[in-house]
């Protein structure tokens, strides 16, 4: 059996920050005869996963794929998710975890060089934190 420590751990090794930029999502799944491709924002993101907000609630479990645009960088990258929780915030507001299936090694720099960049431009350079 695997120690728990060990999972909880390899769970955390990316870097997770609170973060705003635009998505789109579809359910890969989906029994709909035309895809449908929704536009929100991300509200947290790491090299393993993302959270954001939508209109719909998406069972745990469901497989998307994200379209995850990072402007700072002038890039986007497209990545395979699974869902890994949904909470109802209010009435036509959910919260979606999801957790990445595939992220490149490409994808996973370029989120933490945008985590990097947001936070240089919060503290400014190491030594002279502003607040």
């Amino acid at each position: 059996m695997p120690n728990p420590k060990t999972l909880s751990e390899r769970s955390r090794r990316d870097v997770r920050f609170h973060i705003s930029v635009p998505i789109e999502y579809e359910k890969v799944y989906s029994i709909a005869k035309e895809k449908i491709v929704k536009k929100t924002v991300a509200r947290d993101l790491s090299g393993g996963g993302i959270q954001f907000e939508t209109d719909e609630n998406i069972p745990k479990g469901i497989k998307l794929l994200l379209k995850i645009k990072m402007p700072k960088l002038g890039k986007f990258f497209t990545v395979n998710a699974e869902v890994t929780h949904s909470k109802k915030i209010n009435s036509d507001v959910y919260d979606i975890g999801a957790k990445f299936l595939n992220i490149s090694q490409e994808a996973k720099e370029a989120i933490n060089m945008f985590y990097y960049i947001n936070r240089f431009e919060r503290k400014g350079p190491i030594g002279t934190y502003q607040k």
